[in-house]
C-alpha cells in the first residue's frame, strides 16, 4: 500500500517504489528501486447492449455493444457473450469476439425471454458484466 502523498497516477503510469519492511522487532533495510510496475485494472464493463434488429431474426440474434469508460490501462483483447434462458443462470455463449458485435443461430422457443450479457478482457482479466438485455423470442 503507498502511504505517502500526493499521487497523481493514472493508468498505464509505471510505479517505481522502494520497500520497508516493519514488525515488532523494528524495521528492515529499505529495498533497492522495483523495475516499474505498471498500473492497471480490469476494464469497464461494456455498455449500450443492443439487439440488433438488422439481423435478429426468428433463428438468429444479434448483439452489438460499445466499450465502457475505461480500458483499464491496457488493451482490449477480446469479448465474451453470455445468456440466460429465463432460468436465472448465464452460460457463456463464445468468447474471444473480437468485433463488438455478436450473431450466432439459435433455436428460440416463441414467447421466451433470452437474457445476453458480455464482457471485455484486458491483460489483467475480464470486466465486469454489461447491463443485461432481454430479447423476447417472436
Amino acid at each position: 500500500m503507498l502511504t505517502a502523498a500526493p499521487y497523481s497516477l493514472t493508468l498505464g503510469d509505471s510505479v517505481f517504489a522502494k520497500v520497508v519492511a516493519i514488525n515488532f522487532y523494528g524495521e528492515s533495510q529499505v529495498s533497492d528501486a522495483g523495475n516499474g510496475g505498471k498500473i492497471l485494472y480490469v476494464p469497464s464493463a461494456p455498455v449500450g447492449l443492443a439487439d440488433n434488429t438488422a439481423i435478429t431474426t426468428a433463428s438468429v440474434i444479434g448483439l452489438t455493444w460499445n466499450n465502457g469508460i475505461s480500458t483499464g490501462g491496457s488493451p482490449i483483447i477480446d469479448y465474451r457473450v453470455s445468456y440466460d434462458q429465463s432460468t436465472g443462470i448465464y452460460v457463456v455463449l463464445a468468447s474471444g469476439i473480437i468485433p463488438r458485435s455478436y450473431q450466432t443461430t439459435v433455436t428460440l422457443t416463441p414467447g421466451a425471454t433470452y437474457r445476453f450479457r458480455v464482457e471485455a478482457r484486458n491483460s489483467v482479466g475480464y470486466s465486469s458484466t454489461s447491463t443485461a438485455l432481454s430479447v423476447l423470442a417472436a
